[in-house]
């Protein structure tokens, strides 16, 4: 092979391309390995495409700080502690008013009835006991807590209407009130006073 051809070979394959028509590349890396001229060529062209294409990254300003106050706190938002508190003492009392009345009823359609609503209250003082001990999965539960309480104060309504319950016995979904209401105010964490001081920071 010519040196001109060589280089031509050397070329395309610096540049991803296959070798022109005729030209072997195997061949070329032969011919190089012989000459001198051809591979001062090759060493020379490596050293400049990996020039052209490797090069130092342009400096450019650290916005690390200022990015990060733009876009969240730098501290965590406050949780209403006293939210948790009361929200652990109605699951509390919740437990201990169904656990017993699982075991309560009159006549077996009685005590399927009382098992089933008292079930439903250890599964929602169960929910509002994971909401105080991890705050941060109240607003999750709150839209579920939110139609129990609202379907035991319907139904309990209405029976009291249709005097088929006291209204005493009835009062104990209060507790469900309560314990929405506790939900709601841990799922919205008071704001941090200088929440916007980084903002009002950065834009002056």
């Amino acid at each position: 092979m010519r040196c001109d051809d060589v280089r031509e070979v050397l070329s395309a394959r610096l540049d991803g391309e296959a070798p022109p028509p005729g030209l072997d590349l195997a061949a070329a890396d032969a011919h190089v390995a012989t000459c001198p001229g051809c591979s001062g060529f090759a060493q020379a062209a490596t050293r400049h495409h990996r020039a052209m294409r490797i090069r130092p990254a342009e400096p450019v300003p650290d916005l690390t700080e200022a990015i990060l106050a733009r876009t969240a706190p730098l501290h965590p938002q406050p949780i209403r502690e006293w939210a948790r508190y009361g929200l652990f003492v109605v699951a509390a009392t919740q437990l201990l008013l169904a656990i017993p009345a699982m075991l309560g009823g009159d006549g077996a359609a009685g005590i399927h009835a009382t098992r089933e609503l008292a079930g439903t209250d250890v599964a929602v003082a169960v929910g509002f006991l994971w909401a105080a001990w991890q705050p941060r999965r109240a607003a999750g539960l709150l839209p579920l807590a939110l139609a129990l309480a609202g379907m035991m104060l319907a139904t309990a309504v209405l029976d009291v209407a249709d005097g088929d319950a006291r209204a005493v016995a009835e009062s104990v979904h209060v507790l469900d009130l309560a314990g929405v209401g506790l939900l709601w105010a841990l799922a919205r964490p008071p704001r941090q006073p200088d929440e916007h001081a980084p903002t009002r920071a950065l834009a002056a």
